[in-house]
């Protein structure tokens, strides 16, 4: 074996990896674990049944830093970084069927993004040893991962490839998310990946394999626990959820040949909502931009099409209906907000919306705050000439009848069915934000909402992913979730992440299901991403301690020579 083996492994990870050939040590065979990792990444995020590959996908990474740290070469990043975009090309690819441009910059910003806790592991590892470049890695990712999840300074966030996420369709496994929240999951995925390590190829000893299997069997011990144990609480509701099935790029769009009339979008969607409804039936569910033309927010109530809506509510005085729907606000001939535009001699803002209405005509409006970076909105767009603010709205423009500099809403609201009755709207890409939608919670909301399109990405994995990443929600705050989307799954998820019901993809249908209300709240749901927090504190902490120790060290040697 070459001596670089073993200067890094210990005799367990000598043994293992000569049962190879002695080649695999080699450029080739380092290409093997970059395809190896990318692939175990890459199959947990396409399907619901490889989420537990999390576990092992980031070995060989470790394996290849290791391998040329003791070669005292730096190539090691460089085979990172590859392994990184392979992972993002694997999982985001279906970003190109809406928008090349927003599938080349997100991965690339993804994977830059990735690679920071990859260049703090190197420098760490190197100056502080192998137990701080751990420490490094862990606490660098969760930070990144926390920053991805609503750092106010962070205009760009894409959480959508936390670990936690991984672990979406594992509902019994991952119970104590209503302590920990996705960032636990991430915890907990990290730590296998490092321990496992460790122990096939640093310090094969009894410490440290059973270190690394309490580390495994007791969270999924205790989810086992908890998910047997727990059932859904509260006060019933009947919830009807609706999903219509409209071609976002054709019959929502009203210059394409294709358009179907406001007025029939309404109509579908009455009809679909009837043949579902019973006497019992307290809320109705239509998805994002089920009303998809611009309502003037001072007048809503009075457009022709919004007249067979209060027909219905009027004949079924206790019945709510949520609904998604593109508005406008006037502010007059002051610029209220950064994205207000000028029409005529007034300012406007436009917005994605959710509508609630009820028989008395008095209408909720809840305005979208966590929107879609490109396609709602342009990060930093204060900051850039208008050029590039052209440029970059012209590379969205594939994506239907989408504005890219949609109004911001001013925080979470809450839609009041009955005294003990609040939903929680939650709209479309909101909805992979935890720590957000748990705000609504704390302001006493016993039911969520979400409201979706998901018709953009085609027969693409990504509509399970979003339904699934529900679920997750739905155990943080144990909270019962009806789910309306255009097209894609709509159904119900009941308090422990289980699904109840859903639809197909590419099917108009409506669907009833009872649902449990209730008011109390998770630890997590009380306390937000606090792991993110303390990694960021923890991993700053260690990097001026490193730096320190570095510096003291140099001093050190400068004065005894």
């Amino acid at each position: 074996m070459p001596n670089y083996l073993d200067a890094t492994l210990s005799p367990s990870g000598i043994a293992f990896l000569t049962r190879f050939p002695t080649k695999q040590t080699s450029r080739r065979y380092t290409w093997f674990w970059v395809c190896l990792s990318s692939s175990f990444f890459g199959l947990a995020w396409c399907s619901a049944y490889f989420g537990w590959l999390l576990g092992i996908a980031i070995i060989p990474m470790l394996l290849i830093m290791e391998t040329r740290i003791a070669h005292k070469k730096c190539t090691g990043l460089g085979y990172v970084f590859l392994t990184l975009l392979f992972w993002n090309t694997l999982t985001l690819w279906w970003l190109y069927h809406a928008a090349p441009f927003a599938f080349l910059f997100t991965a690339l910003y993804n994977v830059f993004c990735l690679f920071v806790p990859w260049l703090l592991y190197y420098y760490l590892r190197k100056w502080g040893g192998l137990y701080i470049g751990y420490m490094g890695l862990l606490t660098a990712w969760l930070t990144l991962e926390y920053a991805h999840l609503g750092w106010k300074y962070w205009e760009i966030t894409f959480p959508w490839l936390n670990l936690g996420n991984g672990l979406a369709a594992m509902a019994p496994w991952i119970q104590w998310y209503a302590y920990t929240g996705i960032l636990g999951g991430s915890l907990w995925i990290l730590g296998i990946n490092i321990l496992l390590y460790h122990l096939l190829f640093k310090s094969a000893t009894a410490l440290w394999l059973k270190i690394t299997a309490c580390w495994i069997l007791f969270p999924i011990t205790s989810s086992l626990l908890l998910y047997y144990s727990y059932s859904d609480r509260g006060i019933a509701v009947e919830v009807v959820t609706v999903q219509p099935n409209f071609n976002s790029y054709t019959e929502k769009v009203c210059t394409s040949p294709s358009f179907v009339p406001y007025a029939k979008q309404i109509d579908r969607l009455l009809t679909l909502s009837k043949g579902a409804l019973s006497p019992a039936t307290s809320v109705i569910v239509w998805p994002e931009s089920a009303i998809h033309t611009w309502l003037n927010e001072a007048s809503i109530p009075y457009y022709p099409y919004m007249q067979p809506i209060w027909q219905l509510l009027q004949q079924l005085p206790t019945v709510h209906i949520i609904t998604g729907a593109s508005s406008f606000c006037e502010y007059g001939p002051t610029k209220t907000t950064q994205t207000a535009r000028k029409i005529g001699e007034t300012y406007i803002d436009l917005f994605n919306s959710i509508l609630h209405l009820n028989n008395n005509k008095k209408i909720d409006i809840y305005h979208k705050e966590k929107r879609l970076p490109g396609a709602e909105y342009i990060p930093y767009a204060h900051l850039l000439p208008e050029p590039v603010l052209v440029w970059v709205k012209q590379m969205f423009e594939d994506i239907g009848d989408i504005d890219p500099t949609l109004g911001k809403g001013n925080g979470t609201k809450l839609f009041d069915i009955a005294p003990q009755i609040k939903v929680a709207p939650v709209n479309c890409y909101e909805s992979i934000y935890g720590a957000f939608v748990g705000e609504a919670t704390k302001k006493g909301a016993t039911l969520l909402a979400i409201l979706t399109n998901d018709n953009w990405w085609g027969d693409t994995p990504v509509y399970h992913q979003h339904f699934h990443y529900s679920r997750l929600l739905a155990i943080a705050h144990r909270r019962s979730i009806v789910r309306s989307a255009n097209t894609g799954v709509s159904g119900f998820i009941n308090q422990r992440g289980d699904v109840l019901a859903a639809t197909n993809r590419l099917e108009a249908a409506a669907m009833q299901q009872r649902l449990y209300a209730h008011n109390t709240l998770t630890f997590y749901t009380l306390h937000g991403d606090y792991i993110g927090q303390t990694a960021a504190w923890a991993c700053l902490c260690l990097l001026i301690t490193t730096c320190m120790a570095c510096w003291y060290k140099k001093k050190s040697l400068l004065n005894l020579s």
